[in-house]
């Protein structure tokens, strides 16, 4: 075991950019694996970073002889979450994996197993220092026990101002409250930091409102229950408040919608659009229960728009003029003129929820707030179309999208075009071939939105009500009437770019875009694991030579077990190692002043070059440290 220890540690302080790469499955004479795509993860954005967990990853194998493979999922076995920093340029001929970061949920970055298992779908809550990932579909397994219905895990990642001094980043096991839970998947989620507040709307849940898993031919396990519920998380305290309501008759509960939060009224309103109902991929036959019923409601996701008002916590809808097809799985993001005159919504991608062999949508669609009116602002390309992914906006006038997949068209799975990262400016309607921290400006409403609501680029709207039907409830429009503060608003822009990015990990030379592991790691890989093999076998050869050595000494007695493993480890050391219960000299231990609810601290094994292997300093766990522990059903 000890020697094993080793091996891993070598093998990480040598290739600590290989962990960013495919976690499993590498094949005979693979070199290389580049992202092909990524459906039903779940992202947020936290001051300068994005943090991306969970779903299917696919990775395309490059073997010695310059071909490639069928796309792969990993599994994600190390419960990875990748970050991406929005200091950092890219393009699109990047290699995404060299940009990217990573942590890991599993105790000391291990095998994830039950701890930290892979969730497909759900959602990622969170503020500006936290994240709570929530729902979510796990793999049905004998290996071993899901974590129960009341667990989740939340990553703090900065100081709010409400934890103890001394506050390191690291993960914590919570318990959600009695008439919340876990078991929920496909819904809609949105974030509110400067209100510390997150939401999930509608979803599905498994017929008995119990354990749901991926879609298999167990039918009680299978999300097939629409779940008319809103689910609010308040992180203003230093302990989360959860909550959960039913949604009014009215307000349709449905799988996929996009949610977003919109800074209107006194603590802002949640604008829900598009969904399906009775979607395909509930079952594992992966056909609508109910296609033609679905027809019928799920265009009226986007025709008629789903509004709470946060700060009386009533429920509006109110007709749009001029809205897209049914579509769902799609991404939403909010840009708001620079007088707050308007209001407007971006909504990207998705395709109808019920036949993943057609062609997906690649147009950009806004809906304009108050005056309710759909615009299409961007005609895309079916090739460069995808659902399933996520939209974030680290500028004003960029929304960067992340993931996703493609349509099954023409069979098989086919890899993103343009990559995994994709950069749209909301101020010109147009797809950008690079993102540049320090190239951005102030949002500025496009002249399609502008010569329909009036005013210009700056602002200035005329419409202020919803033309030409009018507000279907004037309690809607007094809303809009009130002016949110907009100084409770934090931003982290801009960014200090780090240059072009690492480029000690080679390149990839398809012409398809996106990150890979480069070709110097198989062959690298083999020389380390020789050399620490022939080590193994010196060191072993030096330890037999002086225990006979000793035995002659001592008059054939040996030492006890424990002390012969303490020179091992001194020797090791290179160092005049204290005895194991002295650690005044020693580094302190990531889990020193962290708090009892099973935390496991930051892990970054993104580094930019190879590294040599670290002197292994000896922990120990604090009295008061609880460790992780198995959970059950």
């Amino acid at each position: 075991m000890y020697w094993t220890g080793i091996l891993v540690t070598a093998i990480v302080a040598v290739f600590p950019s290989w962990v960013n790469g495919q976690q499993s499955g590498w094949i005979e004479n693979q070199v290389n694996a580049t992202m092909c795509a990524w459906k039903g993860l779940r992202t947020s954005q936290l001051k300068d970073t994005a943090y991306m967990d969970g779903g299917f990853l696919f990775w395309t194998p490059g073997f010695a002889d310059g071909g490639y493979g069928v796309p792969e999922q990993d599994g994600n076995p190390l419960g990875i979450i990748y970050t991406l920093n929005f200091s950092m340029p890219f393009n699109s001929s990047t290699n995404i994996s060299s940009i990217f970061n990573t942590i890991s949920k599993a105790p000391n970055g291990g095998a994830a197993n039950n701890l930290a298992p892979n969730y497909y779908d759900g959602a990622m809550l969170a503020n500006d220092s936290e994240f709570f990932l929530y729902g979510g579909l796990l793999r049905n397994t004998i290996v071993y026990s899901p974590p129960d219905g009341d667990e989740v895990l939340s990553y703090q990642a900065s100081d709010s101002g409400l934890v103890k001094p001394g506050f390191r980043p690291g993960f914590l096991n919570d318990k959600l409250p009695d008439g919340v839970t876990r078991y929920i998947t496909y819904g809609g989620a949105a974030n509110a930091p400067s209100e510390n507040k997150a939401w999930y709307f509608g979803g599905y849940r498994s017929p008995s409102g119990g354990p749901v898993y991926q879609p298999s031919l167990n039918n009680s396990l299978n999300p097939l229950n629409v779940s008319n519920t809103l689910i609010t998380l308040d992180i203003s305290q230093a302990s989360p408040k959860w909550s959960n309501t039913t949604l009014p008759n009215g307000i349709p509960s449905r799988a996929n919608p996009s949610v977003v939060w919109v800074p209107v009224g006194e603590q802002g309103i949640l604008v829900v659009l598009g969904g399906v109902s009775y979607p395909y991929y509930s079952t594992s036959a992966q056909v609508s229960l109910n296609e033609p019923q679905s027809r019928k409601d799920s265009p009226g996701y986007m025709a008629n728009v789903d509004i709470y008002d946060i700060a009386s916590g009533k429920w509006y809808q109110q007709t749009t003029i001029g809205a897209p097809p049914q579509l769902a799985m799609g991404c939403a993001v909010v840009a708001t003129a620079q007088d707050s005159s308007s209001y407007n919504i971006y909504y990207y991608g998705g395709f109808d929820g019920l036949n993943e062999d057609q062609d997906f949508n690649d147009d950009v669609w806004v809906l304009s707030l108050p005056s309710f009116m759909w615009m299409k602002i961007s005609s895309g390309d079916p090739e460069h179309a995808r659902a399933g992914h996520q939209c974030l906006t680290p500028y004003p006038d960029q929304m960067v999208t992340i993931g996703g997949f493609r349509s099954s068209k023409g069979g098989g799975l086919n890899c993103l075009d343009g990559g995994i990262l994709q950069v749209f400016n909301l101020t010109e309607g147009k797809w950008l071939t690079s993102y540049d921290p320090n190239s951005w400006n102030m949002y500025g409403v496009p002249e399609m939105i502008h010569l329909m609501i009036g005013g210009d680029y700056a602002g200035g709207a005329t419409v202020t009500t919803p033309s030409p039907t009018g507000w279907a409830d004037v309690g809607l429009g007094s809303v809009f009437a009130t002016t949110y503060p907009a100084s409770k608003i934090a931003t982290s822009y801009p960014y200090s770019s780090q240059g072009p990015g690492n480029g000690t990990r080679g390149s990839w030379n398809n012409n398809s875009k996106g990150g890979g592991t480069p070709s110097w790691v198989a062959p690298v890989l083999g020389v380390v694991l020789g050399l620490v093999f022939l080590t193994a076998i010196a060191v072993a050869i030096m330890l037999y030579r002086r225990r006979s050595l000793l035995l002659k000494k001592n008059g054939g007695s040996e030492n006890p077990p424990y002390d012969r493993h303490h020179r091992i480890r001194k020797w090791l050391n290179g160092t005049n190692e204290k005895a194991q219960t002295v650690t005044t000299e020693d580094p302190p231990s990531r889990y020193d002043d962290m708090e009892s609810r099973n935390e496991t601290p930051l892990r970054s094994i993104g580094y930019t070059s190879p590294s040599p292997i670290p002197e292994m300093a000896q922990y120990e766990m604090p009295e008061n440290q609880r460790p992780f522990e198995l959970m059950g059903e």
